[in-house]
């Protein structure tokens, strides 16, 4: 066998490690980011007077509404008004929840209370500074803003919808 056949040989070899460890790099930073997105052990809040669980954390940061809807499990759903609602008259848990405005990095989307402007590609969001909290119900649903992600809820284990 010539030099410049086994330099070749060589040099295709080394490629194609190249291309196996990239495509394995990229493997493990989607995998990576799918678990910094998942709800860790604990990662849920049973909401009082509910059937309902909450997830700790704002997940899917940086996401549009559409993305996010594509990325949740059969099993979750958006926080709704109502929920939001009830974990208000809960001082400890809008504590536990940064929704008490000392997290500007907790805002997320919820489930659009108004029929017509879902209808039209609207989404709902909650968000707070440091001086007020609020809704906003008037987005696109193709938006992506890094200030927001999202809170699934979930049935209680053992309790149907």
């Amino acid at each position: 066998m010539g030099s410049n056949k086994i330099q070749k040989q060589l040099e295709k070899l080394e490629n194609n490690l190249k291309n196996i460890i990239d495509k394995k790099e990229k493997e493990i930073q989607v995998l990576k980011e799918k678990l910094n997105n998942e709800p860790q052990e604990g990662g849920w809040i049973k909401i009082p007077e509910t059937d309902y669980e909450v997830t700790k954390q704002v997940l899917h940061k940086d996401k549009s509404y559409d993305e996010i809807m594509k990325l949740k499990k059969p099993e979750e759903e958006l926080l709704t008004l109502k929920m939001i609602g009830i974990i208000c008259e809960h001082p400890d848990l809008i504590k536990e929840l940064k929704m008490d405005s000392s997290s500007t990095n907790d805002d997320f989307f919820f489930k659009q209370p108004f029929p017509q402007n879902e209808k039209i590609g609207r989404v709902a969001r909650f968000y707070a500074d440091s001086d007020y909290a609020g809704l906003g119900c008037d987005g696109d649903s193709d938006d992506s803003d890094s200030n927001l992600g999202v809170r699934f809820v979930r049935a209680l284990k053992g309790k149907k919808k």
